[in-house]
């Protein structure tokens, strides 16, 4: 059964959440700030984090960066539930590694369907389409999606699960040119509420982690993002 870790220093929205993911038959915990949270990761594996932002100690940015430091969670789903709704910062959450990012205040609803696409794309890059095919291998890149594994030139690098399903797919179909919203439809299913702008974000956040490989994935004005094909 799927275990959410629920970040939250409001006792009425972490009790709303519990609720709401116990509908849905999946088992949650609670963790009023950064340091509880740090050690409840550290006793139990959890399948995805609901984090809020402004926590009391560490904040949920901070958090971020430090679990996706840490190479055994830096593929667990992360979904930044958050008052700040603002421009800049759902940029710098979704830069540091979230997955999504949902203003407050949200639909019970609307998260649980987030959570459930979220897990079904990890889940789908890990074990399905992924690990069908094997690694994947090109231009000096090399994808395990069995492993969640990502090098460049032989050095690890570390992917959010978003980054690392885009570049997958890329990685596939060398060359071929994908949309915006064939991108989000892959990595999050059809009809699913993400702005063209925070897959942007996601091809730069990639492009700067794969360094100077980052070249080779290629805007195509106008239309979208491919793999350059050096074949």
């Amino acid at each position: 059964m799927d275990e959410i870790l629920i970040v939250e220093d409001d006792q009425d929205i972490a009790d709303l959440l519990a609720l709401a993911l116990g509908k849905e038959g999946w088992k949650s915990r609670h963790a009023a700030d950064a340091e509880a949270a740090l050690a409840a990761l550290r006793q139990a594996n959890f399948s995805a984090c609901i984090l809020d932002l402004m926590l009391p100690g560490m904040d949920g940015l901070s958090f971020l960066k430090v679990i996706r430091s840490m190479s055994i969670l830096n593929a667990m789903p992360v979904i930044i539930a958050s008052a700040r709704d603002d421009e800049a910062d759902i940029i710098s959450g979704l830069e540091l590694g979230a997955d999504d990012y949902l203003p407050k205040p949200f639909s019970p609803k609307v998260m649980t369907a987030r959570l459930r696409a979220v897990l079904r794309r990890t889940r789908s890059s890990g074990a399905g389409k992924g690990s069908g095919e094997g690694i994947l291998e090109r231009s000096g890149i090399i994808l395990d999606p069995s492993r969640h594994e990502t090098k460049v030139g032989g050095i690890a690098i570390e992917l959010s699960a978003t980054e690392f399903a885009i570049l997958a797919l890329f990685m596939r179909e060398p060359g071929r040119v994908f949309t915006r919203e064939q991108i989000i439809d892959f990595v999050k299913g059809p009809d699913y509420p993400v702005t063209d702008r925070a897959i942007d974000v996601h091809i730069l956040s990639i492009r700067r982690k794969l360094g100077e490989a980052g070249a080779l994935v290629e805007t195509v004005r106008g239309i979208g993002y491919r793999l350059k094909d050096e074949a």
